[in-house]
């Protein structure tokens, strides 16, 4: 509720909702936002420091500060936008606000790792540090949470997606809170992600070694998501081989007979080794029938699809070869299957990438680069993305991107905010991704070859200045 009805008994603020509040049937209420609300004449603007530029071959330009505040018509650079990074140092709701005149419905992928709200001084709200017991723990977490969602929602391309990592202190609130701002039926998944095992357990009741990703989608009718390729090599039931397991790979033994919806044309006899007339079932009639037709059936005879032999009852029985690589007409076949929404991406394989490349322990669980390069993986054309993190932390998200495109050539663009509180920013984030695009010696001193990419680093500043244009990065 807002401030001014903090102090209202519990009855009067039940009696207030009746009455003011009937139309609003099922949501959110709390309390409201005391952050600076946007000014027209207050826009944010972001500065370039060149002397932190990362390029392919490595080497920074001149200690200048560039401020981006050309017409939109302008002659554009050489330098090609979608060829570089972007590194902001901000609060991230100016930094949103600056981008939302550069990249409205721009961006592809959202992904953000925001203070999950334990109570142990991981989330500050009015330079205060909240007890796990404060009445308005929640409420100061969402007000705070809904600014740059919304804003989020408008950066995001109509076919793009949104992750949010959570844990069970947020999770229900914040679940509502995505159904208000993209709409239930924009909901995508809850992918339940196990982050950790063994000792060191934050209960005394009940192990929990896992959070959440949810995800939603700008209008989920539009997302399409890539399938996981199903691999045969190591699938035990592919056992037998026979003269065209060269190509075909091996195969297993289906039933040609089938007891389902009954067809007449699928009845028919088909003629043993030793002349026995066989029809599906036994006998002729109903429920039984081949799953192939007559004509399909003497194809796959005449192309080795075919197996007859008795059972061990001395029956004589019908079966298809089901081929490793190619389908029921001899075709070259990939399958493919849904991704699972049980996922294993352990929280110490990300502390343990970042102590390697920068050689101390100087952030707190960060997210390993497996869990976003699969979480970007889920695009259906993954290669060709803008990602967006504005709870950028120590780099992750920028890695996997990097690493993803180093893999697959891919021209992924990742645009990453973070503020600088404990230097954040300068001494973690930047130096990590300086490392992984330039190359450095890992903490058993091995040389680790750089990825490559190019990086720009801003700042935003308040620009007083009514209707300012500025030029698209």
């Amino acid at each position: 509720m807002p401030n001014k009805y903090e102090k209202w008994t519990k009855n009067e603020l039940i009696e207030y909702i009746r009455q003011h509040e009937q139309s609003k049937k099922y949501g959110l209420v709390w309390e409201e936002s005391t952050e600076s609300k946007d000014s027209d004449i207050h826009i944010p603007v972001l500065v370039e420091d060149k002397s932190r530029r990362i390029n392919k071959k490595f080497s920074s330009t001149n200690n200048q500060l560039s401020q981006i505040s050309l017409e939109l018509n302008a002659e554009q650079e050489s330098d090609n936008a979608n060829d570089f990074h972007i590194l902001i140092e901000s609060d991230n709701e100016p930094a949103l606000r600056a981008l939302t005149a550069l990249y409205d419905k721009k961006v592809d992928i959202i992904y953000i790792d925001p203070p999950y709200n334990t109570g142990n001084k991981d989330f500050r709200y009015k330079d205060t540090f909240r007890r796990h017991t404060h009445e308005y723990r929640h409420s100061e977490w969402l007000s705070f949470m809904e600014k740059r969602l919304r804003l989020a929602y408008t950066l995001l391309a109509d076919d793009g997606i949104i992750f949010i990592s959570i844990d069970d202190n947020e999770h229900a609130h914040l679940r509502l809170l995505l159904d208000e701002i993209f709409g239930e039926h924009n909901f995508i998944v809850n992918i339940v992600r196990r982050c950790k095992s063994g000792a060191g357990h934050d209960t005394d009741k009940v192990a929990i070694e896992f959070d959440y990703v949810l995800c939603y989608g700008k209008n989920a009718s539009q997302t399409v998501f890539a399938q996981q390729e199903v691999h045969t090599e190591k699938d035990k039931k592919y056992k037998y081989a026979d003269e065209y397991s060269g190509r075909r790979g091996k195969y297993y033994l289906r039933d040609l007979d089938y007891k389902g919806s009954y067809s007449k044309t699928l009845d028919y006899p088909i003629t043993m080794p030793d002349g026995t007339m066989l029809y599906p079932g036994g006998t002729e009639g109903k429920p039984n029938t081949w799953r192939w037709s007559k004509k399909k059936y003497e194809w796959g005879k005449t192309h080795g699809f075919i197996v007859e032999k008795k059972n061990k009852s001395g029956q004589w029985k019908v079966y298809i070869k089901q081929y490793q690589y190619v389908d029921n007409n001899d075709a070259i076949r990939r399958r493919y299957i849904p991704y699972r929404g049980l996922c294993e991406f352990m929280n110490g394989v990300g502390s343990n990438e970042l102590r390697s490349i920068l050689h101390q322990d100087i952030f707190h669980y960060p997210k390993p680069t497996a869990l976003i390069k699969f979480l970007i993986g889920l695009h259906n054309n993954s290669r060709h993305v803008r990602v967006l993190d504005f709870f950028a932390g120590s780099g992750t998200t920028c890695h996997a991107v990097l690493s993803l495109n180093s893999e697959d050539g891919g021209n992924r663009q990742c645009i990453l905010i973070t503020n600088n509180e404990n230097n954040i920013c300068a001494e973690v984030c930047y130096p990590r991704l300086k490392n992984v695009m330039s190359g450095y010696k890992d903490s058993k001193n091995k040389e680790i070859q750089g990825l490559g990419g190019e990086l720009r680093y801003y700042t935003v500043e308040e620009n007083i200045v009514k209707n300012q244009k500025r030029k698209i990065l």
